[in-house]
């Protein structure tokens, strides 16, 4: 918890929208995710969710405070509803593990999943991916 929303609880930033370079920035992440789930390989899927997230975190920085994406998803918990703010939690512990744990392998389409569900996200902010 930061200072601020020590005492002034959650803060969202003062337009409440996502900045046009953000949105830019994450339409190419998108891009280069449908190259990446083309290829279907297991690297390839890991590192398509890795910039999935990344693009989330994205435009949560644009949307609320937070000095790490897990305190952003924690001040956007009202953005969602409780079972994609849930999916999201679990898209971004799943990218965690695969970032952390050298032998962490998951199933094909527990990752793609989670990829789905981040997208369903940028959806629901406003960002047609």
């Amino acid at each position: 918890m930061g200072i601020l929303e020590l005492f002034f609880g959650k803060q969202t930033n003062k337009t409440g929208t996502v900045r046009g370079i953000t949105q830019e920035n994450v339409m190419k992440d998108w891009e280069n995710i449908r190259i990446l789930l083309s290829k279907k390989g297991p690297s390839q899927l890991r590192q398509a969710l890795i910039t999935a997230d990344k693009s989330l975190d994205n435009v949560l920085r644009d949307l609320v405070v937070g000095e790490t994406m897990g305190d952003r998803l924690k001040n956007s918990k009202d953005m969602f509803d409780w079972d994609v703010y849930q999916k999201i939690w679990e898209a971004h512990k799943l990218r965690n593990n695969i970032v952390h744990e050298s032998n962490f392998d998951p199933p094909y389409f527990v990752v793609n999943e989670a990829i789905n569900n981040i997208q369903k996200a940028l959806n629901l902010l406003g960002i047609k991916v």
